[in-house]
Parts: C-alpha cells; sequence; structure tokens
C-alpha cells in the first residue's frame, strides 16, 4: 500500500466520490461520501463525518467489515492519469473523544465519525 498516494487521492483540490460497503442482513449495503470530507489520522485510521449513514451504523453493528473504493482522475496512476484504491477494514462509530472534536469542528453538522482500521489499501489504476 502506498500511503502517500492514497493521501493524494484523498487531498487532490479535484475532489471525488467515495463508495463505502457494508454487510446489510439480506445484501451488501452501498453509501457515498467525498474524498474531500476524509482525515487520515498520524496512525492510518481514516476518519469520515457522517450525517446520516443510519443502515450503515447498523451493518457495522453486527458485522464491522467494510470496503471502500476511492478515487481520483488528477492524480497520477500506475500508467496513466487517474488512480483509485480499493480499501478493506474495520470501522467504528465515534460519538464522543478527541477524533469526534476534530471532524465535529470542520463538519459541525456530522452527529458522528465513522472511523475505519485499514487493513489492506490496493491501488486498482
Amino acid at each position: 500500500m502506498s500511503i502517500e498516494k492514497l493521501k493524494e487521492v484523498l487531498t487532490h483540490p479535484s475532489d471525488g466520490a467515495v463508495a463505502i460497503v457494508t454487510q446489510g442482513i439480506n445484501e451488501p449495503h452501498v453509501v457515498n461520501t467525498w474524498n474531500s470530507y476524509i482525515n487520515i489520522t498520524n496512525d492510518g485510521k481514516l476518519l469520515i463525518p457522517v450525517g446520516g449513514m443510519n443502515e450503515t451504523e447498523n451493518n457495522i453493528a453486527r458485522n464491522n467489515k467494510v470496503k471502500l473504493t476511492v478515487a481520483n482522475r488528477e492524480v497520477q496512476g500506475k500508467m496513466y492519469k487517474g488512480t483509485g484504491f480499493l480499501i478493506k477494514g474495520t470501522a467504528g462509530f465515534l460519538k464522543e473523544g478527541s477524533e469526534f472534536e476534530l471532524m465535529k469542528t470542520k463538519f459541525p453538522w456530522a452527529r458522528a465519525v465513522l472511523e475505519i482500521t485499514i487493513e489492506s489499501a490496493d491501488q486498482t489504476l
């Protein structure tokens, strides 16, 4: 995993969509957010502000495994301009503490923070 390339994708001025996949009771569930909303902590966790994501929260309470895709057309990929990542990890919802307060300051509308511990991040393009 290239954490620097992932950071470049997440911080590039040209924003991109992020898909977050959790396992529902009968099928996978997908929600979206924006690259620019995601913060990477010093220890490599992803922090995502949460406005809704009620079904996502319920799914994570039953099974904390998540998958995300993040991409940006403007960041140099393996061979051409444009790159993305498939991220696998575990997740939890923060509703208090320093990381929650940090994100709440940046995103006053956030009711919680989705914290993702990365298990793998494979560059796909």
